[in-house]
């Protein structure tokens, strides 16, 4: 708990620097030494805060407190605030290689301290919790390996789609913001288990088939045990089910891990609560995602509410739209480098009024084509070092558009032949640019392994409509005798 909550200072000091430097992700605040260097301190600064803060005024970080611990001296009392100090100055020692010292310090010692502790004179203790009423585990049977099978296909009814709504809540306007939410995903499928056991001692598929969760003792879950057993989770997808079916105590790694037990007994009201949690929880997100009109997964592969289970299903997943979800944060650096052998040359346009028909040509991709969209993204200058995923621009910005194409042919003598045609519509419908062979490339190459990166600047006029541009993108293979066709949006506002 406290490593997540170190991995938060660390997306927030990154946004700061970000914003002090004008920035637009993290690859480019890594770019430079200085960048890098200053988000390496001020995260490390903030996390020793933060521990020696919570210790030294309540004795126990976050984590601490979820699982009861708390930190004192030797002798019991109130560790000191020098105590603190040293013993969190002495993580840098404790945490290299996996926590490889702190293991074998803490395996060592008749106290489980680690070097710190040793060299404060402080130990981490246990609490008791509050007194809560034992079950006796002698007369109360165990919940079958069946019965929970069929409870975890409840419980997935409800954590998938919390889940589900949860991807339509990361803001396509904001792709930094939009990236760390996405690493969240896994922390909140475990913390959504996690809340619902300790809390209630259930969840809604055990409810439903009278299933509690206990210590092998016959003591409540608490918060430590409900965490370390879901962690597993995961694994035991896997492997848990079947470890159950060979199992005395009905146990799958999770379980074993926790010390816990799945026990036969009547939930009673707290088994409506974690139905009626479980359930407010998953409709909130859905409600408040699916409203959500600038997410990644309408604004990249326009598809609504209802379809866009069809991203994850390769065979069924719209062509000739956006990012895959890992281009939400992807790491490219400040400045794009492009090699000789494979740069097709950058042109440059002023957007300007053309036509307010139909664009005269329209490039079809041949049933034989072989040219695949490897990479797309939009950037803005005066240098294309800014990233824009989200494809928001202002008036008066340059706007350059790279994409990379791969699967083209050779000639017998190795030789590719590439052209793009380009076209742009405006919000009121006109076609404000329609131009042929805007980038030409000729080059001859080794192989066709290699993509080759396509490049575009347009200037933006400080007098342009509003709104969302649609961009027609067609490259010709002339060696081939084929094109491809694809489109893109971005918007100006």
């Amino acid at each position: 708990i406290d490593t997540i909550v170190g991995a938060e200072l660390y997306f927030l000091s990154g946004y700061f620097l970000m914003r002090f430097f004008q920035l637009q992700n993290l690859a480019a605040l890594h770019h430079t030494k200085i960048g890098l260097t200053l988000h390496i301190l001020g995260t490390a600064g903030g996390i020793l805060l933060y521990y020696i803060i919570f210790e030294a005024s309540i004795g126990a970080t976050l984590g601490k407190i979820f699982c009861r611990l708390r930190v004192v001296e030797e002798n019991g009392q109130k560790a000191s605030i020098g105590n603190i100090l040293i013993r969190n100055l002495l993580r840098l020692i404790d945490y290299p290689f996996l926590f490889l010292v702190a293991i074998i310090t803490m395996e060592s010692s008749p106290w489980h301290q680690r070097l710190g502790d040793r060299a404060a004179k402080t130990v981490v203790i246990k609490r008791s919790r509050r007194h809560l009423p034992i079950i006796d585990l002698a007369h109360t049977p165990l919940g079958s390996t069946l019965s929970r099978i069929f409870a975890e296909g409840i419980d997935l009814c409800f954590s998938l789609p919390f889940l589900y709504g949860y991807l339509f809540l990361l803001p396509a306007q904001r792709p930094y913001l939009a990236w760390v939410m996405y690493l969240h995903i896994p922390i909140l499928f475990i913390f959504y288990y996690t809340l619902l056991e300790f809390f209630t001692g259930t969840t809604p598929g055990k409810s439903v088939f009278k299933r509690q969760v206990v210590l092998e003792n016959g003591e409540p879950l608490d918060f430590s045990s409900a965490l370390l057993r879901n962690l597993f989770r995961p694994i035991d997808y896997v492997l848990g089910y079947l470890l159950m079916t060979v199992s005395k105590k009905k146990q799958r790694l999770g379980d074993m891990a926790a010390e816990t037990l799945v026990i036969a007994r009547p939930t009673g009201n707290k088994g409506w609560i974690a139905i009626l949690s479980a359930f407010l929880v998953t409709f909130s997100v859905c409600y408040v995602g699916f409203k959500n009109q600038n997410n990644f997964i309408m604004k990249d592969y326009g598809l609504r509410p209802s379809q866009g289970w069809r991203i994850f299903i390769p065979k069924l997943r719209p062509q000739g739209f956006g990012h895959r979800t890992s281009n939400i944060e992807h790491r490219l650096p400040a400045t794009v480098p492009v090699t000789p052998n494979n740069k097709a040359k950058v042109t440059n346009g002023n957007v300007k009024p053309v036509s307010a028909t139909p664009a005269p040509f329209q490039g079809k991709s041949s049933p034989n084509n072989k040219l695949k969209l490897e990479e797309f993204y939009f950037a803005t200058g005066p240098q294309p070092g800014q990233i824009r995923y989200d494809g928001v621009f202002r008036k008066g910005d340059l706007l350059f558009a790279f994409f990379k194409i791969r699967g083209y042919s050779l000639s017998a003598e190795k030789e590719t032949r590439l052209s793009e045609d380009l076209q742009v519509e405006s919000p009121g419908g006109e076609w404000i640019i329609s131009e042929r062979k805007v980038v030409s490339f000729s080059n001859k190459m080794e192989n066709n392994s290699s993509s080759v990166l396509f490049g575009n600047q347009l200037k933006i006029p400080k007098d342009s409509s509003e709104g969302k541009y649609r961009a027609v993108f067609i490259v010709h293979d002339e060696i081939a005798k084929t094109d491809y066709l694809f489109e893109k949006t971005f918007e100006i506002q």
